[in-house]
């Protein structure tokens, strides 16, 4: 149990430093990531082992960490949008005379998003969260039925086959089950990351998999998420020209989710 917690304890610690890299640098794409993928680390680690602790505590601690990444989520799909846009320009320079005034308007829109996150209640929430959890893991109390080597490694396996039996039968223009596996590829990927080397089964092979069907999906997902933020923007801004440079790049990002 002791080494669990130190797993535990340590994705906390690195979610801690991610939230203050990200107060102290917040105009650094990568800090806001960081943070978001740090308590994604720590909530999936808690899923994988929520059959072992208190109901009542792992609702707790997966719904406070779960609103804590809601906080930044808006902000990472505008820095991945701004990426985008920046590669489609970089490649067409030809699809629009009005690329300055758009980055000029996403950084705008970034900057009013950068801010949001930092308004009192999303403070209040984000530091109870990582409170919650810091506090927790050194509390929590652990219960199976046999030892965490075979609990870890059955656990891995289950998941690994289930998996990739629904990533053989996905029908790709469900983009809610598209979705959907890759979330679950992901909780994988960092449970047998990990957990892995807690247990003597092969974990290795399975993270790899797991890391193959993440990055595949992920490319629809973006896609999706992209066109629907693109589409968004061209119904908000009052230029024209803008308006429809950015209906232009979501007619980019729909023909990759068709493709797919």
């Amino acid at each position: 149990m002791e080494a669990l917690q130190n797993v535990l304890h340590e994705r906390t610690e690195k979610l801690k430093k991610s939230y203050t890299d990200y107060g102290n640098n917040p105009y650094n794409p990568k800090t806001a990531h960081s943070l978001r993928v740090s308590s994604r680390k720590v909530r999936s680690l808690l899923n994988f082992l929520k059959h072992t602790f208190s109901e009542e505590e792992y609702r707790k601690l997966n719904h406070e960490l779960k609103d804590l990444a809601q906080i930044y989520g808006p902000l990472r799909e505008l820095d991945v949008l701004i990426k985008l846009c920046s590669d489609i320009a970089l490649r067409q320079p030809e699809l629009s005379d009005h690329y300055r005034d758009m980055f000029k308007y996403l950084h705008q829109e970034r900057a009013r998003e950068m801010r949001r996150t930092f308004n009192k209640t999303n403070i209040r929430t984000a530091e109870a969260a990582i409170d919650s959890a810091d506090s927790a893991i050194h509390e929590l109390y652990f219960e199976i039925d046999g030892d965490w080597d075979a609990y870890i490694g059955k656990r891995l396996k289950k998941r690994s086959q289930k998996l990739a039996e629904d990533y053989e039968n996905v029908d790709m223009t469900d983009y809610e089950a598209v979705h959907d596996i890759r979330k679950r590829a992901k909780k994988l990927r960092y449970a047998a990351r990990y957990f892995g080397g807690l247990t003597s089964k092969k974990h290795k092979k399975i993270m790899k998999q797991a890391k193959k069907i993440q990055d595949e999906f992920g490319e629809v997902t973006d896609a999706r998420i992209n066109q629907h933020l693109l589409d968004q923007l061209a119904e908000k801004v009052e230029d024209e020209d803008l308006e429809m440079t950015f209906q232009y790049m979501s007619r980019i990002e729909e023909q990759k989710f068709m493709e797919k």
